[in-house]
């Protein structure tokens, strides 16, 4: 929590505010961050064409910045990268096969220019930081580089997903240009790097098309998990978390309570604002809505009219007008309100919601396909320790559950293989740990060599 003001209110977390003087909060809906890619005007910095992420372009940005405050939030994250990465990738060579072609044993490749290409290229981290971007947002970037004869793939490096955007599609649909720049900062034109998309379906005619151009040996392979009507960026299903509010029930508590009892304060309303009211206002008066800084002054402007509207006597008994709009569903239509302020009698004092903690954690957990106990005990009063055999069932359950995302990770690895024409023997496998009883291996743990290219 911030001390200081920000015009009339204590910024409390982002999007909620505490005023003292009318003993308030002031909550921003911030769902139409989450609106369809398609609703979305580009964004043009000289002769580019972006494609927003998010309505201001910086909805990675506001994902990390929620992240950072949500301690379940970040847990989880680890928690499911983690599983996905397992053991790490290795590098090995099928030494034995059945009569039906399966591995009945490996051996580990430490020698040759395969290997000095996997540790060049650090495919360990390379993995790692796939995984973590595909864990947050769903998408991820990795370069593929040529060799300076354009025969083969030198490099395969990660672009963070954070300074990463697509290009607008073009009239068949396909989307061709990558560009790459720190968005939070306003970027020109001239500090965008911009890098040639390849056809994910059709990825080696494609890359032996653009090599026998020699224009350029950098080419983004895309990488995402499945998203129904994102045609630009998926959207995790856990992001939920954030339109139903249980995120922000699960840091707003301790961070206003904290500031509630720092000022001695009890709270008579909560004003809920819809992002569509300001973004209304600042059409109305002409505001760019990329103008990140003419925006915001305007927001504070109308919040600290919030506040003077509803303090004093002198605006005892008036009335407020707020538009609202009907928003259809599949159940039928659903009303959305752009402001409400609901009068509340709640005299917080230091144990108030405490008991909520626990549900609230385990909503986080499910949305999240992260059993709580498996990375820590439960919030809460109930908490509860699992058996060894549930949690080892629930264990292995988890990791059958990451294996499509290691699928679309490994996906450009497995066109590398082909592309610098590998041994067919040749695999890069993610063994992980199959947690077992100790009767049947002392450890309690064995490894498995699953196969992934």
């Amino acid at each position: 929590m911030s001390n200081s003001t920000v015009n009339a209110g204590l910024q409390i977390i982002d999007g909620i505010q505490l005023f003292p003087e009318i003993q308030s909060i002031l909550i921003t809906d911030s769902s139409t961050d989450f609106r369809l890619d398609k609703d979305l005007e580009p964004e043009v910095i000289g002769n580019y064409r972006i494609a927003k992420w998010g309505h201001d372009n910086l909805m990675p940005n506001h994902v990390l910045d929620k992240v950072e405050k949500g301690d379940i939030v970040g847990a989880n994250l680890r928690f499911n990268r983690d599983v996905a990465f397992g053991l790490g990738p290795k590098l090995m060579r099928a030494v034995k096969r059945d009569e039906y072609g399966r591995v009945q044993e490996w051996a580990p490749v430490e020698e040759g220019p395969i290997f000095d290409w996997f540790e060049a290229n650090d495919i360990p981290l390379f993995i790692q930081q796939q995984l973590t971007d595909v864990t947050y947002f769903y998408n991820a970037f990795p370069e593929i580089i040529l060799d300076k004869d354009f025969d083969k793939i030198q490099a395969i490096r990660h672009k963070e997903a954070v300074f990463s955007r697509w290009g607008v599609m073009n009239g068949r649909g396909d989307i061709n240009w990558h560009y790459y720049a720190d968005w939070a900062d306003n970027p020109s034109a001239k500090d965008i790097v911009a890098t040639r998309v390849l056809d994910e379906f059709d990825t080696m005619n494609n890359l032996t098309m653009l090599k026998a151009q020699r224009k350029t040996r950098r080419f983004i392979y895309p990488v995402y998990m499945p998203s129904p009507g994102k045609p630009y960026y998926s959207i995790p299903e856990w992001y939920s978390i954030f339109r139903s509010g249980w995120y922000d029930h699960s840091i707003m508590v301790p961070e206003l309570k904290k500031a509630i009892l720092k000022n001695q304060l009890g709270v008579k309303f909560i004003i809920y604002v819809s992002q569509e009211y300001f973004d209304n206002i600042c059409k109305l008066e002409g505001i760019d809505k990329n103008d990140r800084k003419a925006y915001q002054e305007r927001v504070e402007k109308e919040k600290k009219a919030f506040n003077e509207f509803l303090s004093g006597e002198k605006n005892a008994n008036k009335a407020i007008l707020a538009m609202k709009q009907r928003i259809a569903t599949a159940s039928g239509t659903m009303e959305s309100k752009w402001i409400e302020i609901v009068p509340i009698d709640n005299k917080l004092q230091g144990g108030e919601y405490i008991d909520d903690t626990e549900s609230t954690a385990n909503i986080i957990c499910y949305a999240m396909g992260v059993h709580s106990s498996l990375i820590g005990a439960t919030p809460g009063k109930s908490s509860s320790t699992l058996g060894g055999t549930q949690a080892r069932e629930l264990y292995l359950m988890k990791q059958a559950c990451m294996k499509p995302i290691v699928d679309r990770i490994m996906r450009p690895l497995r066109f590398i293989k082909q592309f610098n024409r590998w041994d067919k023997d040749i695999y890069i496998n993610v063994p992980e740990y199959i947690f077992t009883t100790l009767d049947q291996n002392k450890s309690g743990k064995q490894e498995s060599t699953n196969t992934t290219i």
